[in-house]
C-alpha cells in the first residue's frame, strides 16, 4: 500500500483532509516500521500528548484504538506520541519537529484567525484553503527527520485499563467503573465529581496523600484534610491542522 493510499484511509476515517492528518500518518508510519502494528502476538500501546487530528491517523494505522484502551491520552498540548511494544519493553517517542510544517506559520495563523472571527473575506479563505493543501503535501513527501523528532525509549510498558464493574457515584448517582472510582473523606465518587470537590483544581500536593483501599475493587483516594483554591485555572484549546 502507497502513502497516498493510506492517507486515503485515514481521511475516509477522519472525514477531511487537513495538516493534522498527514502529521498522524508519518508518526504512526515511523511508529509501525519500528515496533510493528498492533496485533495479537504484537501488542502496542501507544499514550497521545495532544487532542489534535492527528489522534485519528494513529488509530487506522498503528492498531491503537480507545476502544481496545491501548490508546492513552494524556493532554500535555505537546504533537507528540509515544509507542510501546509490550513483548520487549521496546519504546519510541515520535515528536513534531519545532519549525517544521506541522505547525502553521504566522501567516496562517492570522488567516485561520479571520475565518474563526467570521471576519474572513472570500480570498482569504482560498488563500487559507490553499496553504493547507500545500502544507499537507509538504508534510507527506518531508524526509522523517525534517518533520519530526524521534527517540527511542524503555521503560515500563504502561498498563491497559482492565474493564471492572460499574457503581453509583455517592454524590451524582451515575453508574461509573469502580476502577475510577475514589473514596473522597468516605464517599466513593466519580472523578468529575471529585473534581469538584477540590473546587475545580487538585491540589499540588495531591499525589502525595496517603492511598486507602477502602473499596474492594476500586482505585481509592482517601483525603482527610480541605483543600481550596482561589481560582480555576481556564484552557483554550488550539488545535495544529
Amino acid at each position: 500500500m502507497t502513502r497516498a493510499d493510506r492517507y486515503d484511509d485515514v481521511i475516509r476515517f477522519h472525514g477531511h483532509e487537513c495538516p493534522g492528518a498527514g502529521l498522524g500518518l508519518r508518526i504512526a508510519e515511523v511508529a509501525t516500521e519500528r515496533l510493528g502494528r498492533h496485533d495479537r502476538g504484537n501488542e502496542i500501546v501507544a499514550v497521545a500528548e495532544t487532542d489534535s487530528c492527528a489522534i485519528d491517523a494513529v488509530q487506522v494505522l498503528t492498531g491503537c484504538t480507545y476502544g481496545k484502551r491501548n490508546l492513552q491520552h494524556e493532554d500535555n498540548g505537546k504533537s507528540a506520541f509515544t509507542f510501546w511494544r509490550r513483548t520487549d519493553g521496546a519504546g519510541l517517542r515520535v515528536m513534531a519537529r519545532p519549525g517544521s510544517d506541522a505547525f502553521r506559520d504566522e501567516d496562517t495563523w492570522t488567516l485561520a484567525e479571520a475565518i474563526e472571527r467570521g471576519e474572513a473575506t472570500d480570498e482569504q479563505r482560498e488563500q487559507f484553503a490553499t496553504r493547507q493543501q500545500e502544507r499537507i503535501a509538504r508534510i507527506l513527501d518531508a524526509p522523517i527527520e525534517e518533520l519530526l523528532l524521534v527517540e527511542e525509549l524503555t521503560g515500563d510498558v504502561p498498563q491497559v485499563k482492565a474493564v471492572r464493574p460499574s457503581e453509583a457515584c455517592e454524590k451524582c448517582g451515575d453508574l461509573t467503573s469502580v476502577a475510577t472510582l475514589h473514596n473522597h473523606r468516605g464517599a466513593m465518587v466519580c472523578p468529575p465529581c471529585h473534581l469538584a470537590a477540590h473546587g475545580g483544581v487538585m491540589p499540588p500536593d495531591h499525589g502525595s496523600h496517603d492511598h486507602g483501599h477502602s473499596h474492594p475493587r476500586a482505585h481509592v483516594h482517601g483525603h482527610g484534610d480541605d483543600h481550596s483554591h482561589p481560582r480555576a485555572h481556564a484552557h483554550g484549546h488550539d488545535h495544529q491542522h
